[in-house]
């Protein structure tokens, strides 16, 4: 991007029959995103190492509990290291898996959301170095953020109500510490 016009692009790897791309995060710590897939049948994760556009590498990551589903990778115990942040949708329970890379490294409970409310993803919206979390109401459609302290509710305010036919997505900028953008749009998630 040059300002707000497109300027070239690369086409990434074809992802694998069965595999959906849930989330990009550095998991390997060369300073590249890696992918980070999820097979819909299996529940299985597998870390994609690329450098730029091009196919590394890849190694498997933890299976995810059936009911439960990956929503955001991020740095939730400030090791510099990406996490898994994992939700239930049944009992708006909220999980997170630390990782060492694609290992599991141990976890910790998080906040229960409010009935009627999902996980839309986690990003560091109060610009305190911690993640937070985006939650969205499929009924209303109004956004609320939790604020953390590593996997702890710290305190919450309510987002914009999103407009009907228009989904909720978050995008992270390149520069380190900046708020991240939330973008709604009406056909397609620009970005998460």
């Amino acid at each position: 991007m040059s300002g707000a016009s497109f300027s070239h692009g690369a086409y990434g790897p074809t992802l694998p029959a069965g595999y959906t791309l849930i989330a990009t995060a550095d998991m390997n710590g060369d300073g590249y995103p890696d992918y980070i897939l999820y097979n819909t049948t299996t529940r299985h994760t597998v870390v994609w190492h690329l450098n730029n556009n091009t196919y590394k590498s890849s190694v498997s990551s933890p299976t995810i509990p059936n009911g439960w589903s990956l929503i955001a990778v991020t740095d939730f115990n400030g090791d510099g290291k990406p996490d898994y942040l994992l939700f239930n949708p049944s009992t708006g329970q909220t999980t997170i898996w630390y990782m060492s890379g694609a290992t599991y490294a141990g976890g910790a409970s998080g906040p229960t959301l409010p009935r009627g409310y999902v996980l839309a993803g986690a990003a560091d919206f109060n610009r305190d170095g911690k993640p937070d979390l985006l939650l969205y109401n499929l009924s209303t459609r109004r956004t609320g953020i939790w604020y953390l302290n590593g996997a702890t509710y710290a305190a919450g305010t309510y987002g914009p109500t999103i407009p009907a036919g228009w989904r909720i997505s978050l995008c992270r900028l390149k520069r380190r510490h900046q708020q991240p953008i939330s973008i709604a749009t009406a056909n397609r998630i620009l970005s998460s």
